[in-house]
């Protein structure tokens, strides 16, 4: 058999490097850093049947905001909420299939009008004062990171999750 002599590899472009700057620059359906992020799924809290009679806050949840977990049962919360959710009533909202998109304290008054635009019969739009990030979007198991406003993702996040809960 004749000896083959050795070759370096051939050096290839950055192919994939480039391939993910692009489609950074371009955005994407899961979002970006500079809106929201992509939709991530959360599990079940195994404390997911135990009902509360209070807005205690010692309550314990998996993640926060909750996506499932104990929750209160009540009537249903709708629209724009003047002022923070307790978790439990948080849970209880998405327990029935509901959306609910929360906001720090500190949005501007632009944002948070078009934040307002959002809110209906099935979607609730509240301020929480502990969110780390500005925006955040929750549905039974199913939250969404916003660094700034994006209706359109939004309300694709919400109109993909309404009616998905236990209850829904």
């Amino acid at each position: 058999m004749p000896h083959m002599p050795l070759r370096s590899p051939r050096r290839r472009p950055p192919v994939l490097p480039a391939l993910l700057l692009l489609t950074a620059a371009c955005g994407g359906s899961d979002g970006d850093a500079a809106g929201c992020g992509p939709i991530t799924r959360e599990g079940l809290d195994p404390a997911y049947l135990v009902h509360v009679l209070s807005d205690d806050d010692g309550v314990e949840y998996t993640s926060d905001p909750p996506t499932s977990g104990p929750h209160q049962p009540g009537p249903p919360v709708q629209g724009v909420a003047e002022d923070p959710i307790a978790r439990p009533v948080q849970v209880g909202i998405l327990e029935r299939g509901d959306v609910l998109i929360q906001h720090r304290l500190d949005l501007g008054a632009d944002a948070l009008a078009s934040l307002e635009t959002l809110a209906g019969e099935r979607t609730v739009v509240a301020p929480n004062p502990d969110l780390a990030d500005p925006v955040v979007a929750t549905a039974w198991l199913y939250k969404r990171i916003c660094q700034t406003v994006e209706v359109a993702d939004l309300e694709r996040f919400a109109d993909e999750r309404l009616g998905q809960g236990p209850d829904g």
